[in-house]
């Protein structure tokens, strides 16, 4: 399906026409120290808006000094009206429409960026910070509304189309609405009818003060995911009341921030919560209802339309990961758009060390005001790059682009280097998506690529370059352990590359990213597949308690050792509670600070707590590390050739940096 018909069709929202039904929703990005709207944030939404999206929708925005802290993009004050016009006139001139949501987290504020205690509903230990947060008096909760609805008018009067109130992921409205949280005595509290009045008397002052004509959306939690709370049973009767109290979009993404589910890693499948949208839209009359979370192509947000679960589709990472999503999808070339792999490296892990959101696939993301795009070249050069990795891949693309003649070489028999073949045993499938998406760009600017072919000094010379580009990989190490030299000892590579099969009880020497993700995938041996646990669920040929722990019960016994104090170096805060959590619920055993002494058949010898054990250990996998593969960098600067190094052969390095590193290195040429 190439033409999206269902996606690209018009809509209106109150008087507010759409070109069509994607929605880039709020996403918090760290380009506002101070809270003010800047170049760099325009010419982020400027490309989105340029890229075909229908409406993007900034924030969230903070209402007043208790919202969120001056990371935000502001909203509560007139003087920043100003640079709200600018926003708004860039996005307009690209033909999209824009939204501003209106952010304020309650609970959810860090004491720190507020400078006081949070509020909420209730007194409570935040489940999201931490810090403990106070009650709301009634002349506070009104205060707290009015500050929505003039922040609401102050984006009337910049210009933009619409606002949306932020009622989901475990923020303020969620906190009156949640029983769990919500234990007041008055009429905020104790029955549905009374939690939910907090949210919909915002909506009523919010459309009060900017009339009957402009457009006012929610945003709601389709099922809050955390125990105690409301299911998307409680969230349809909320969308229902919204739609009466006068909104004219609902916008239904998934839980909480501090549930246990998974909410848009890799965990959760390609449009897992769409059935949420459905939920909603089932109980609403004829409010526009959007979908969210993990939709991440063309192809399944339009099948989400026509199964008829909403009426828009949020993109939100894949707008991150190319802005011209939209377009590319509209002109027939969906092979040619760089897809979201949900990894959060870019992206969500760098909330936290107040980094710049950027993304794993888009070395330009969140720089286009300083990054306009590679500049044609001056004096077109010939450039042989060696190695189809995620790096070297990207150089070849970056150089190409720009108008070199390329050749990559390629040892293997298909482009990826390591995500060719980790990718699908570590169930992390979209990231398979980046060869894909780097070999048909490679074709379409007609790079001549040659597979299985290993290069070495005398053939590249031969060629000719003006400069060389070299990304040959990293290959794993063995550490100097006795016995590490034994059939049965084993590096994570062969395994997940299927070169060999663990047998028995195993135990994992290396307790970083990559051991960690190879524990998990032993410890899966055995567990009911997605496919057996659907099959024996549907037909009820086991208890339900029986799937739930055959899912989790593989048949290899796994051990990790790890020789610093902790486990998961290179896993970024978003993702390892997951890992972490998937450790615990496989049953894998960790020990940290432990020294390995010697490897023998069926057993291994390790200072464990002080003690030297023996482990009984029928498999041994090393997950120790890689060294870079660079010696083919001396022998072309021999020849005489300007040689530089990308992706792991310049040193350890992850996927992020490799696709960085292959950009800058194609620019620089």
């Amino acid at each position: 399906m190439e033409n999206y018909p269902l996606l690209f069709e018009p809509i209106t929202l109150n008087r507010l026409e759409l070109r069509n039904r994607i929605v880039m929703p709020a996403m918090h990005l760290n380009y506002t120290p101070g809270g003010k709207v800047n170049d760099q944030l325009i010419a982020f939404y400027r490309e989105r808006a340029a890229g075909g999206a229908g409406l993007v929708i900034v924030g969230g925005c903070v209402i007043n000094e208790q919202a969120g802290g001056p990371i935000f993009v502001s909203i509560k004050d007139d003087s920043d009206i100003e640079g709200l016009s600018r926003l708004a006139e860039a996005v307009h001139e690209k033909g999209a429409a824009i939204g501003a949501q209106l952010y304020m987290a309650g609970a959810y504020a860090h004491a720190m960026l507020i400078g006081g205690q949070p509020v909420s509903s209730s007194p409570h230990t935040s489940g999201f910070t931490k810090d403990e947060c106070r009650a709301l008096t009634l002349e506070e909760i009104a205060k707290v509304q009015d500050d929505f609805a003039a922040a609401a008018v102050r984006a009337k009067k910049a210009g933009l189309d619409m606002v949306e109130i932020l009622g989901s992921a475990g923020y303020l409205i969620c906190q009156f609405l949640s029983p769990k949280i919500n234990q007041r005595d008055d009429q905020y509290g104790g029955s549905l009818e009374n939690r939910m009045r907090f949210g919909l008397e915002t909506i009523a002052k919010v459309r009060a003060a900017v009339g009957p004509e402009f457009c006012v959306g929610i945003r709601i939690a389709g099922n809050d995911f955390v125990p105690g709370s409301h299911t998307n049973e409680e969230a349809a009767l909320f969308a229902k009341a919204c739609e009466e109290a006068g909104v004219d979009m609902i916008n239904v993404t998934g839980g909480w921030h501090e549930t246990k589910v998974p909410q848009i890693t890799q965990e959760l499948p390609p449009g897992g919560f769409s059935y949420l949208a459905r939920g909603v839209k089932w109980a609403v009359n004829s409010v526009p209802v959007a979908a969210s979370n993990r939709i991440h192509s063309p192809q399944l947000a339009e099948a989400v339309l026509a199964r008829g679960d909403a009426d828009l589709v949020c993109l939100g990472r894949p707008l991150l990961a190319d802005p011209e999503l939209p377009a590319k999808a509209k002109a027939g070339q969906s092979e040619l758009i760089r897809r979201c792999v949900a990894c959060n490296q870019g992206c969500f892990d760098a909330i936290p060390q107040m980094k710049p959101v950027g993304c794993m696939v888009n070395p330009r993301a969140g720089r286009e005001a300083k990054d306009p795009g590679p500049a044609p070249a001056a004096s077109p050069k010939k450039v042989v790059v060696i190695g189809g990795g995620p790096g070297g891949s990207m150089a070849a693309i970056t150089a190409a682009g720009r108008g070199h003649r390329v050749v990559l070489l390629e040892k293997a028999a298909r482009l990826g280097g390591q995500l060719a073949w980790w990718s699908e045993p570590l169930m992390k499938n979209d990231f398979g998506s980046i060869p894909q998406w780097q070999q048909a760009q490679l074709e379409a600017l007609g790079v001549e690529v040659r597979l299985d072919c290993r290069a070495d000094a005398e053939m590249v010379a031969e060629l000719g370059p003006d400069a060389v580009i070299l990304a040959s990989g990293a290959s794993p190490t063995r550490p100097p352990i006795p016995g590490a030299d034994l059939p049965h000892v084993l590096t994570a590579w062969e395994l997940l590359q299927g070169k060999a099969l663990a047998r028995g009880r195993v135990v994992v020497i290396g307790g970083g990213a990559v051991g960690l993700e190879t524990a998990l995938y032993l410890a899966r041996q055995g567990a009911l597949t997605p496919e057996q646990s659907y099959f024996i669920t549907l037909f009820g040929a086991e208890s339900p308690e029986v799937v739930d722990r055959l899912i989790a019960q593989g048949s290899h016994p796994v051990t990790v050792l790890e020789a610093l104090p902790k486990i998961g170096a290179g896993i970024g805060r978003s993702t390892r509670w997951i890992v972490f959590g998937l450790l615990k619920r496989f049953g894998v055993t960790v020990h940290t600070k432990v020294q390995v002494k010697a490897i023998a058949t069926g057993k291994l010898t390790a200072v464990i707590g002080g003690e030297e054990k023996d482990l009984a250990a029928d498999t041994v996998v090393l997950a120790t590390g890689a060294a870079p593969m660079d010696a083919l960098a001396g022998a072309l600067k021999d020849k005489g050739l300007k040689v530089e190094l990308v992706g792991d052969a310049s040193g350890g390095v992850n996927a992020l940096e490799a696709i960085a590193g292959g950009y800058q290195a194609g620019c620089r040429l």
